[in-house]
């Protein structure tokens, strides 16, 4: 990790979930300032696109503003973690949210819960984490009040999901790494991800806080042709089939590990099934519950069914009891 990277990080390092919106905020973006430029952004191989033709990833990308860079990987996940928590901060403090006080909180455990991460295995033993930290309060950043803007509170927080979803690569890759040397760590690793995996759910539930009205009127059309291909959906993310890749790969590693491991890969598994839930809760509210998917508007079947049983096959495929219930 390089100089520049734990200097952002230590700026962030020590928030709490309770700490003040705006304090918060002020922080995130005094720690963007210490980054250097953001890297080129690269674009989909021409292999890519052909490799699956139906997910359409670059579209999606493109509709939620998701940027792919190249560059420095960590001070770059460093960035997105950053700017992702940047963007929520500044729209709920502009434009007001009506998430309760424990999914805000979800969300703001999740995004700490990062930072501690890359600090604990990135920049605690380099020789610049022991750089005095700045005791000054960082700016504040101009905050105007503003109406939400559906179209905006949806790309926002499905922003903030896929850097979740990423963050989420990262810990259950290094879950792989330590689960047979390090079961302590991989333990720890595992808490982590069951954060991160309760705040995504979280997200989306910030991605939908607006009015039933404004998504029938605003959101659903600029999901639709004209403006996009038909069969749109939100399942079409790069991020989340690694994760389930990932999943895939430490599922039989954890069946042989300690006890211990297997329950701690047992609150995370449970949690992916609330963060599932959650995005049932979002597609019911906007009408999911009575009307097709985007993905399948000919179906006759409602898209929380489809939902349903993405989530059944998903959580029966990474469990180790096959999906029953905990």
């Amino acid at each position: 990790m390089d100089a520049d990277t734990v200097d952002a990080l230590r700026m962030v390092v020590g928030l709490d979930s309770h700490d003040p919106d705006e304090r918060a905020l002020a922080a995130v973006a005094a720690a963007l300032s210490r980054l250097g430029p953001p890297a080129a952004p690269t674009r989909y191989t021409d292999e890519e696109r052909l490799g699956l033709p139906e997910d359409l990833y670059e579209e999606h990308d493109v509709f939620f503003g998701a940027v792919r860079v190249t560059g420095n990987p960590v001070q770059e996940f460093t960035r997105t973690m950053l700017e992702a928590v940047k963007g929520q901060l500044h729209d709920a403090l502009s434009a007001g949210v009506t998430l309760g006080t424990d999914e805000w909180d979800q969300l703001r455990d999740s995004f700490r819960t990062v930072f501690r991460l890359l600090w604990r295995v990135g920049a605690a033993d380099t020789h610049w984490a022991g750089a005095e930290r700045d005791t000054d309060a960082p700016p504040a950043v101009a905050i105007r009040p503003v109406d939400v803007d559906p179209l905006m509170r949806w790309r926002l927080g499905h922003q903030v999901f896929f850097a979740l979803i990423q963050a989420l690569v990262v810990a259950v890759g290094c879950v792989e790494e330590t689960l047979e040397t390090e079961p302590d760590e991989a333990c720890r690793l595992l808490e982590d991800a069951t954060v991160l995996m309760i705040g995504s759910g979280a997200a989306l539930r910030f991605a939908g806080d607006f009015t039933r009205p404004a998504y029938a009127d605003v959101v659903r059309p600029a999901m639709m042709p004209p403006h996009i291909n038909a069969k749109f959906s939100g399942l079409q993310l790069r991020d989340h089939r690694m994760l389930l890749k990932g999943f895939g790969r430490i599922k039989p590693l954890v069946a042989k590990a300690d006890p211990e491991v297997r329950e701690t890969y047992g609150f995370l598994v449970a949690a992916m099934s609330t963060a599932y839930d959650a995005h049932v809760a979002v597609c019911a509210r906007f009408g999911g519950d009575r009307e097709p998917s985007l993905r399948t508007p000919e179906s006759a079947v409602a898209a929380v069914d489809v939902l349903d049983r993405f989530r059944a096959k998903r959580i029966g495929a990474v469990s180790i009891d096959g999906g029953r219930s905990r």
